[in-house]
């Protein structure tokens, strides 16, 4: 089987990705930080009375549906400009910016309330500024970890995610009790007379953004040439995009990989959902018969779950993956979530369901970072800003459809065929794939450029 080779990598490229890894796992880890940090200062600063639940249920679902539009919106935005730019440079003024405004929006706190909109706005910069930067990082991997440990390297970048959100709540409730901790010892000085610790979490979230940019100038990522310019800077985006899709459709196999991913993120995406429903209209006998409230059920089945999606994480990260057939590294583990979707739409029992979730989420990491090893191998390192960007409007436009059918369906009908019905589309999905032919030659280089030649690009 012929892959692409590394041309270019520099010789000390998996140490220079390492060192990027660790700087912006902390900056990861910051934003996490500032999440959580936004939820509660909306929670007790800006509608922290009984009678306000309604705004506050509204000015949460606007921030989350901000983050997730703006995944698909800015997308060709950040494809194009990661091709047309010095990925480095790219990288560290977004994290430049996003630390600024980070540590802006923290003294912003200290003096006055910040509005709803204000947090808006912010939410909408920083994001678009996330955006930016994940997709030249993406692009850049390639150019500095050889072909055989790329697999790994998207394995750490998951793992990071994950530990993030799992541990980033915590660290920040801590961080923002630090005040009132500090006034009742009578110590502390000016921190103690915080009305809450929310701008020191969004502190620490500045700051982490601005020693991920300096990490960053201290380190080779070279980038290719940039891409031609096709007239304006709108021009370019639709040239881009149009690029993108051309290059796609004229590779079925990656195209057909891609719906695999988008038909996983459709059916579980909606997991957070699951865990609810399940727990409070299918589990209720079980767990009352076991002596445990909502609450603790719905804590174990989160518990496990993150513990699962954390533990999947280090695994593939210390394997390092699939060598050959990585093809088989997506396949499989989709059809083990597809089947694990399933067996929760039938458990009726608390711990089985709870082990069901961990195993689905634990499956997850192996088909991501496979995915990614096989997309940054095989697309050629000029072009990844931009195709990669239609992979990003494809498998992220799922998310929200996947989360709105499973609430809307919900609403008429039992939680549990519902969910089956998702295993079942992600089952049927992957299992056509893996007798596909086609498909499980998607990571031969060569034969994807044949197939590109035949249709005449």
């Amino acid at each position: 089987m012929a892959t692409q080779s590394s041309p270019g990598v520099p010789p000390n490229g998996w140490r220079t990705f390492l060192a990027l890894w660790a700087s912006q796992s902390v900056s990861r880890f910051g934003s996490a930080l500032s999440w959580f940090a936004l939820t509660i200062y909306m929670a007790q600063t800006l509608y922290p009375a009984p009678d306000q639940k309604a705004e506050f249920a509204l000015a949460t679902g606007a921030l989350a549906i901000a983050a997730t539009l703006l995944a698909v919106l800015v997308a060709p935005i950040a494809g194009s400009l990661a091709d047309r730019t010095d990925r480095k440079c790219l990288m560290a003024v977004c994290d430049t910016l996003s630390g600024l405004l980070t540590l802006g929006m923290a003294a912003l706190m200290l003096f006055t309330t910040a509005p709803f909109w204000v947090l808006l706005l912010f939410v909408i910069a920083t994001q678009s500024l996330d955006i930016l930067h994940e997709a030249a990082m993406d692009a850049s991997l390639a150019m500095i970890v050889p072909d055989e440990h790329l697999t790994r390297a998207n394995g750490l970048l998951n793992t990071t995610r994950q530990i993030s959100g799992l541990l980033g709540p915590a660290t920040a409730a801590l961080l923002i009790g630090v005040p009132l901790m500090l006034s009742q010892n009578g110590t502390g000085g000016w921190l103690a007379t915080l009305r809450d610790g929310v701008p020191f979490a969004l502190a620490v979230d500045g700051l982490s953004y601005l020693l991920a940019a300096a990490f960053l100038t201290r380190l080779n990522i070279p980038s290719p040439p940039p891409a031609e310019s096709a007239g304006s800077a709108v021009a370019n985006v639709k040239a881009d995009t149009r690029l993108g899709w051309t290059y796609l459709l004229r590779r079925p196999p990656l195209l057909q990989l891609l719906l695999i991913g988008a038909a996983v993120n459709f059916a579980a995406s909606a997991i957070p959902v699951y865990q609810t429903l399940l727990t409070r209209y299918t589990l209720e006998d079980d767990w009352t018969t076991r002596g445990l409230g909502f609450a603790a059920a719905l804590a174990i089945i989160t518990t496990i779950t993150s513990a699962g999606m954390v533990l999947g994480g280090v695994v593939i990260s210390a394997w390092g993956g699939l060598k050959h057939n990585r093809v088989l590294g997506i396949l499989v583990p989709s059809l083990v979530i597809g089947i694990g979707i399933i067996g929760m739409g039938l458990s009726r029992s608390l711990p089985l369901t709870a082990a069901l979730f961990g195993l689905t989420v634990f499956s997850m990491p192996f088909a991501m970072a496979h995915s990614g090893g096989i997309w940054q191998a095989q697309v050629p390192r000029e072009m990844q800003g931009r195709v990669f960007a239609v992979r990003r409007v494809i498998s992220r436009f799922t998310v929200p459809l996947g989360m709105a059918l499973v609430s809307a369906l919900a609403t008429r009908f039992p939680p549990g065929p519902v969910i089956v019905g998702m295993g079942v589309l992600v089952v049927v999905v992957a299992a056509v794939q893996l007798l596909n032919p086609s498909v499980r030659r998607v990571d031969d280089r060569e034969y994807l450029d044949g197939l590109a030649a035949a249709k005449g690009g």
